[in-house]
């Protein structure tokens, strides 16, 4: 019969577990990654993005130095608008802005049809030549991508000739 009077319902040991490690407030915190453009406004959302949250610091990623720049001079307002409509009571107490290229707005789609290319073959000697100077790399990975960049940029495109006219 003892035993019968420990039986703890499981919805009240959550919500116990719940304000022990005040996970609700760490919850409401996070809602700043799923409502960026509302918070932010679309402007600023088109060239930043959030990327975590560290105890109460927000780390913003932004496409560029000039937005960067532009976001920390805005940095109170913008902590006051997040504050204010986030929900429950966690707050954010900073933000720290990375600089990261991705976080910036797609580019538009080109509406202009592609250009079609020919890529004319690279010449083996100038090939060789590149592979020996560059055999001092030691890291595979870093001899590999310079390969790579070389041989994109010796490549002779040259355009089509277009028969539909």
């Amino acid at each position: 019969m003892d035993s019968l009077k420990k039986i703890i319902k499981i919805d009240n040991l959550l919500k116990e577990l719940f304000r022990k490690k005040q996970w609700e407030e760490k919850l409401g915190l996070h809602s700043v990654f799923e409502n960026w453009p509302q918070l932010v406004g679309e402007g600023i959302a088109s060239r930043s993005r959030p990327h975590l949250i560290r105890g109460t610091v927000l780390w913003v990623n932004v496409s560029d130095s000039v937005w960067m720049q532009q976001l920390h001079l805005q940095k109170m307002e913008l902590l006051d608008k997040i504050n204010r409509n986030m929900p429950g009571k966690g707050e954010i107490t900073d933000i720290r802005f990375l600089l990261n290229v991705d976080a910036g707005q797609q580019p538009e789609p080109d509406n202009h049809p592609a250009k079609q290319v020919e890529l004319r073959p690279i010449d083996p000697d100038q090939l060789k030549s590149f592979q020996r100077l560059i055999t001092s790399i030691t890291d595979d990975e870093m001899k590999g991508r310079l390969l790579r960049l070389w041989t994109k940029n010796h490549q002779r495109s040259v355009p089509l000739e277009d028969n539909s006219k």
